[in-house]
Order: C-alpha cells, then structure tokens, then sequence
C-alpha cells in the first residue's frame, strides 16, 4: 500500500508539474485584456476539455499494449499518414513548449542572479539547457524525483505571493479591463498552460501493474489542481497590478510589491518553467526512442540541440507562442485524440483499468469547439 501511495504521489507530481509551466505566467495578462469574469469561464470549460483529453488519452494507452506515444498510437490505429499528421502536431507542438520554456526560463534565471553573476540571455539559456538536458538524459525516475520537490517549492511560492500581495488587491482591478469584451481571446493560452498529456504515457509507467486504477484519479486531480493555482494566480496578480498588468506577470507588480519581489518571482517563473522542461523533453526523447526506433545518443541530440537553436535564430513573442501552440496545435491535437480514441475502443486488444463514456453528441460538440479554435486563432490572433 505505501509503494502505491508512492507511485501515486510521483504520478500526481508528474504531471502537475508538467502542466504548471510557463504558460501560468501569460494568464494574467490576458484576463486584464478581456476581463476576469470571461477569464474565469474559460478557465473552467477548458479545465474540463483538458481533463477528458487526458483521461482519453489514458485510456487510448491502457487499451493497447506495448509502451507508446501519441505518435505510436496514431501510427497502430491509423496507420503511416495517421503517424506523419501526429509527428507534426507531437513535435511542433513540444519542441514550441520548450522553445518558450527556454525562452522565459532564461529570463528568470538572469533576473534573479542580477547582482550576482552577470550573464547575457543566451548565456542563461546554455546554462538552463544543460541542466535541464542531464536530467532528460538521465529518465523519467529523476525527472519525478526533481518535480515532488520544486512542485511543493513551487507551491509554496506561489502561495507565498499571493499571501504578501493579498493586501495590495484593489477589487476594482478584478471588474475593469484594458481590451474589448472577447470570450474567445483565453482560450488558446488556457489551453496550453493546461496540456499536460505528454506526461501521461511517463504517469501510466509509473503506476504499472497493480497501481494502474490509480491512473483515472491522477490524472483528475493532477490536471485540476493547476487550474486551481492558476485562478489563485490570476486573481492576486490582476488584483494588484490591474491594467498595468504586464506580459509575463511579475515585472508589472514591481511598483506594488518592491524590488525584493522580483528576484522572489523570478524564482517561481524559473521553477514553473524548469519541471515542465524536463517531463517535456523526456517524452520528446522517448517517442525518437520508442516510436521512430533512433538510439539513445542520436534522439538526445535531437532533444536538446532544436530549442536551443531555435532559440538564436531570435524568435521570442512567447504570447504569440501560447496561443499557436494552444488554439492550433492543441486543436489539432485534441482532434487526433478523439479519433484514436474512437478507434482504440473497437480495435484495443486490452482491457482498460477506466473507460470514458462520452456520447456521440458530445464528441461532435468537442470537435466543432476545436475546429472553431483553429479558425480563430489563424483568422484573429496570428
């Protein structure tokens, strides 16, 4: 029973630190743009989309045996094309997560060494790499050993911010709003600072055998409680900051909060962003390995050098980054899901510890939903 409990705990650490990352800190601004009422809607709807394409996606992997991923999956129920469309959406939308990862983390990392060690950005962004690369390198059991223990520093903080900053909340900030009225504009952001299911394939390693009817719970709770934290989050800071609301969240509540704070906040950024890098690039590491049959040595290279490379070629609107890889890719993802899903109920050659049972209307609603998301996005946002 402890194993168990233990398993479960590293799972659920898994995947919440996976799904709190970076895109936390793009929420607040873009409540101040729309409202904290639309903000709040969207948070919840989306909160149960990402649930259910989580717990889909479980099942997928428990109806099929062998280790996977979402490339895998596509390729056995789909065939080639079916694997190609998924290697797009897998990897565009990863390697963008980590191209934002970095491009943040290595901010935080300069802010808060300041004074101390002096460092350009890209000089920040080798050194953030190299960290982050030795614990891919290493595997998922450091990987879980490292989020356990910056989640719950990363809670702290959290929690930490809002407690100091709660005095500063002026309650007119959370009525008023800089843009227009759009209920539509959270929705890609959201949806990437939820997407957490590249941890779901690492989560149901670690809950194998007689800890698999842990899975489902996991997977609830480990995808709710960061919609929670980042509600806490969005409040306290559209609170404080209103419609000086700034991009990334902290520098904005510096004439708030003092110069203290921001060294405070860049520590929080920083651990947001690192325990999502490494869950991130391991599943990147995993499908090369798994899926497409590459050693080690070369699907490590692969993982570690694109971002990084990226990352110099000077690509660094994260917003604008949030939203593709959310409303578009995240579409696109969701639409895969569904359709595997679909097919991995007839074609499954294993008994599920879980099943979802949606109804065909709510499949054709879920897909609609996505579609629209796509056209917005391209249409208003790009």
């Amino acid at each position: 029973m402890l194993l168990k409990t233990k398993n479960f705990i590293l799972a659920f650490s898994t995947l919440v630190g996976t799904i709190i990352g970076v895109g936390m800190f793009g929420l607040p601004y873009v409540a101040s743009r729309v409202g904290l009422v639309p903000m709040i809607i969207n948070l919840i709807l989306v909160g149960l989309v990402v649930i259910l394409l989580h717990l889909i996606y479980g099942e997928i992997i428990l109806r099929t045996e062998g280790k996977h991923r979402l490339v895998g999956y596509a390729g056995i129920y789909f065939g080639k094309s079916g694997k190609i469309i998924a290697s797009l959406i897998f990897f565009v939308t990863l390697y963008l997560a980590l191209l934002a990862y970095l491009l943040v983390g290595s901010e935080f990392l300069k802010t808060f060494f300041s004074g101390w060690i002096d460092l350009s950005s890209g000089g920040w962004a080798i050194a953030m790499s190299i960290l982050a690369f030795f614990v891919i390198f290493r595997g998922i059991k450091i990987a879980g050993s490292f989020e356990i223990l910056m989640t719950l520093v990363l809670f702290s903080l959290i929690f930490g911010i809002t407690a100091y900053g709660s005095g500063k909340i002026d309650a007119g900030n959370l009525i008023s709003f800089s843009g227009k009225l759009d209920m539509f504009l959270p929705y890609g952001v959201i949806l990437f600072a939820l997407a957490g299911g590249s941890a779901i394939p690492e989560i149901r390693s670690l809950l194998s055998g007689a800890s698999s009817k842990f899975l489902k719970k996991a997977i609830i709770f480990g995808t709710a409680v960061p919609a929670l934290v980042y509600l806490i989050f969005i409040v306290t800071v559209l609170g404080i900051s209103g419609g000086n609301t700034s991009r990334e969240a902290i520098s904005g509540l510096l004439p708030f909060l003092g110069g203290e704070f921001v060294k405070y906040g860049a520590l929080v950024g920083f651990l947001a962003v690192i325990t999502s890098f490494f869950t991130i690039g391991i599943a990147i590491k995993n499908s090369l390995i798994f899926d497409f049959k590459l050693p080690m040595g070369i699907s490590f290279v692969l993982t570690s050098s694109i971002p990084l490379a990226i990352y110099f070629f000077g690509f660094s609107d994260f917003i604008k980054i949030f939203s593709i890889a959310g409303a578009v890719l995240g579409g696109c993802e969701g639409l895969l899901l569904l359709a595997i899903w679909a097919r991995a109920r007839k074609k499954g050659k294993r008994t599920p510890e879980y099943s979802v049972n949606m109804e065909r209307i709510l499949v054709f609603i879920l897909s609609v939903a996505f579609l629209a998301g796509i056209v917005y996005e391209i249409i208003y946002v790009s």
